[in-house]
């Protein structure tokens, strides 16, 4: 995959130190510094305790609004290469790597500036007899590194690969390879310009029960989860009643049955956090429609953002 231009990325991640009065769309004043802006949230920095966190842009006037889209039309100024331990993987490229053992892919772009703090996706595969060589990553991971996606919400991609035996047993995430992923995220957020209250878990299948499964291990640590054709019980049900979770089954798959993602959705119907899609066709491979779908982007991405 090509590497994003820095004219194109710059353009939807704009950083500047502009102070000004914000209107939200219920009247409320603020006045703080705009930092940056992507195409879901602006950034600031609040001129009364100096805290820096990020607003919905559907939380504000339509006149801040299209002040905040003239700001991303305006070139910036090039950003703080990123260095440390694993600048090496960060090239516009799926890189592969190993760290303590644990093979794992990774996407970020070359253009991402270490003075920001960028969203991490954490994507965890499904059942594989396959060699850690990177095929596992599917079409989830992926989505989230097509240009029209990265354009408007660059981010670092994480992909852990699930070794053997525990892939091929479709048990990876709950074992070995899944204490390493946990303990590898909190490397990584030391090491790279992520937000820390902006890490999302998502997976298909074994990656779908993975993901539910990280989220209640770590429940402080995610910002919303997204899986597909797997999931935890319903023992799992009061983590997903604080922590945001769109699941997503097909009704007539065969490998995974759709009773245990209703279940959990029968327990969480009165959540707020929680959502649930079910497909009436789509048998286990649902999961390119899923992360091809916009609306999950957009969801996934505004979890964490302060309301």
């Amino acid at each position: 995959m090509k590497s994003l231009t820095l004219a194109c990325l710059l353009s939807l991640a704009v950083t500047a130190a502009m102070s000004r009065e914000w209107t939200a769309t219920d009247g409320r004043k603020l006045e703080a510094d705009f930092v940056s802006a992507t195409a879901d949230a602006v950034t600031v920095k609040r001129a009364a305790d100096g805290q820096t966190f990020s607003i919905p842009l559907s939380g504000l006037s339509a006149a801040d609004q299209d002040w905040v889209k003239e700001q991303m039309t305006k070139p910036a100024p090039a950003g703080k290469p990123i260095d440390g331990p694993f600048a090496e993987l960060v090239t516009g490229e799926w890189a592969l790597s190993e760290h303590d053992g644990l093979p794992f892919a990774l996407f970020a772009s070359k253009e991402l500036d270490a003075s920001r703090k960028y969203p991490l996706v954490v994507s965890l595969h499904g059942r594989s007899q396959n060699t850690e060589n990177g095929k596992q990553l599917g079409p989830f991971a992926r989505a989230f590194a097509e240009p029209k996606n990265y354009e408007k919400r660059p981010c670092i991609i994480f992909a852990p690969l699930g070794y053997q035996p525990w892939g091929g047993e479709g048990t990876a995430w709950s074992n070995e390879p899944g204490q390493k992923a946990l303990a590898l995220i909190e490397e990584l957020i030391e090491s790279l310009p992520i937000d820390e209250d902006r890490v999302y878990v998502c997976g298909h299948s074994m990656g779908g029960f993975g993901s539910c499964h990280f989220a209640v291990t770590e429940p402080k640590r995610f910002a919303a989860v997204v899986a597909t054709s797997g999931c935890t019980g319903v023992s799992s049900a009061d983590t997903f009643k604080r922590l945001p979770l769109w699941l997503h089954h097909a009704a007539d798959d065969a490998v995974v049955e759709v009773k245990y993602s209703r279940d959990l959705a029968e327990a969480l119907k009165r959540s707020k956090t929680f959502k649930y899609t079910e497909y009436p066709t789509g048998g286990h491979g649902i999961a390119g429609q899923v992360f091809n779908d916009p609306a999950v982007h957009e969801w996934m991405f505004s979890q964490g953002v302060n309301e």
